[in-house]
């Protein structure tokens, strides 16, 4: 028989560096309510590691789907403070790096699958295809994912050639294609 802990474990796999609190089954959506660890944090500014906490905030992000379903996250982040008094960053909120991006309303996971539909398909039809894979975003969305994808580097050619094979050396003809 399978632990109920090591089945959460299972499921939301990709939320493994948060601590998982408590899973809400709410009709069409599931309720993930998550913490991060109690560790030290460094901090952003002069790379002190703290542990002390000035406040809690809540994050809601959206998250791979379940089932078919809807996967809302609510993370409690802490804000941490610096106990270098001539630090520049007084207070600054800990990062969750490879499931939460800054301002960011979509687990890393997801983000990375609308960015591979919207690569494929584009505008409407990603946004007609999403809600088949128990995804929501607009067409709008879609074409603001498509343009933060980052493009692939461009090669330089090496060699430059001119083809001069159907010019005639003529001193009145000047035009040549360039290949």
């Amino acid at each position: 028989m399978i632990d109920v802990i090591e089945l959460v474990g299972t499921v939301f796999s990709g939320l493994s560096a948060l601590v998982i609190e408590d899973v809400e089954d709410a009709g069409e959506v599931i309720c993930v309510r998550a913490r991060t660890r109690d560790e030290a944090v460094a901090c952003p500014g002069c790379g002190t590691e703290t542990g002390r906490v000035h406040e809690y905030r809540e994050r809601t992000v959206a998250d791979v789907p379940t089932d078919g379903r809807r996967v809302l996250v609510k993370v409690r982040v802490r804000r941490m403070r610096c106990p270098v008094t001539g630090c520049p960053r007084q207070t600054f909120r800990e990062q969750v790096p490879g499931v939460l991006d800054r301002y960011q309303r979509r687990t890393t996971r997801l983000t990375a699958r609308v960015s591979a539909v919207a690569r494929e398909l584009a505008g409407r039809a990603s946004a007609r295809l999403l809600p088949a894979l128990g995804i929501c975003a607009s067409r709008h969305t879609m074409l603001r994912v498509l343009l933060k994808v980052p493009l692939p580097a461009l090669a330089v050619p090496r060699v430059l050639g001119i083809d001069l094979s159907g010019v005639a050396f003529c001193p009145s003809v000047t035009s040549a294609s360039v290949a």
